[in-house]
């Protein structure tokens, strides 16, 4: 700029200038290591994206002052500029400006941005936005499989989607015996569509542990996973969305989550901690 300010910096993707509480601006950079950086558009003219924090550990990320500029951000609801890497010319590197955005949000490693272009008021949960369309991308790009060869084979793989849809057979197993073969929030006994939640993501064998997990009914499952619906910890009692108050799910709220048969299977305490906050979080965007 003309008075010498700087709007990035070279050596980082987040520009938080020394002398300022906030960040000022974020490049997306081609090369990143992480799943970030690609923008989604809205047909009414809004966009958003998911972008990683500086360094590779969530638990850390207060220990950098980029992080922490982005955080002042979402605290105060302050925009930065947006900057998008373009390739280079000669040795010199390009950067387009794609606009301002609030960063709304942070999870598990990764801030969640929303434009000032667009309707005023909430869009949503912007993290939801973006795993979804990855999700819708990703299976777009798959190959279609072969079709089956006869109707026997159609059924197998009806059945494969299903036993995948349900958890691990080991995990469902244990919680089934925990909890008695009931949905803990309904108490529906339908074995078929019960479920085995993960309440923390899966990150390996060692996340299916019966405290980390819920029998749940195949569409509360899906509400649980969409933080739709969360668990209040001081209370244990489901906690529904207003964006849900005008369906059949409204009866739910207040409903006391049960028990398992063992007390040491209680799902552990700071995981529903962990998954309330991220409830909260996206309720405020709703």
């Amino acid at each position: 700029m003309e008075d010498g300010a700087f709007l990035v910096s070279t050596p980082k993707g987040i520009y938080k200038p020394r002398d300022l509480e906030y960040a000022l601006s974020i490049k997306i950079k081609r090369d990143s290591p992480y799943l970030d950086g690609s923008v989604r558009n809205r047909a009414d003219g809004s966009w958003f994206f998911a972008y990683h924090q500086e360094g590779p550990d969530p638990q850390q990320r207060d220990r950098l002052f980029t992080n922490r500029g982005l955080m002042a951000c979402i605290r105060d609801r302050v925009p930065v500029g947006v900057l998008i890497e373009e390739p280079p010319i000669g040795r010199r590197p390009q950067y387009r400006v794609l606009g301002l955005a609030y960063p709304v949000g942070w999870e598990d490693g990764y801030f969640f941005f929303e434009s000032l272009e667009g309707p005023a008021g909430p869009r949503g949960d912007t993290a939801a936005d973006v795993l979804l369309t990855d999700a819708e991308a990703e299976a777009e790009r798959q190959a279609p499989a072969d079709p089956p060869s006869d109707d026997y084979e159609a059924r197998r793989r009806t059945y494969r989607e299903i036993v995948s849809r349900r958890g691990q057979p080991a995990f469902r197993r244990a919680l089934l015996k925990a909890y008695d073969a009931r949905c803990a929030i309904t108490g529906c006994a339908a074995e078929a569509v019960l479920e085995a939640a993960h309440l923390r993501p899966y990150r390996g064998p060692s996340s299916n542990t019966v405290t980390n997990g819920l029998l749940l009914r195949a569409d509360i499952h899906t509400l649980l996973d969409l933080q739709l619906l969360a668990i209040d910890p001081a209370s244990r009692r489901v906690v529904v969305s207003r964006s849900l108050h005008f369906t059949e799910y409204k009866v739910l709220d207040g409903t006391p989550l049960a028990a398992p048969q063992e007390p040491a299977h209680r799902p552990a305490g700071a995981v529903l901690e962990l998954m309330w906050a991220n409830f909260q979080q996206a309720e405020a965007l709703r």
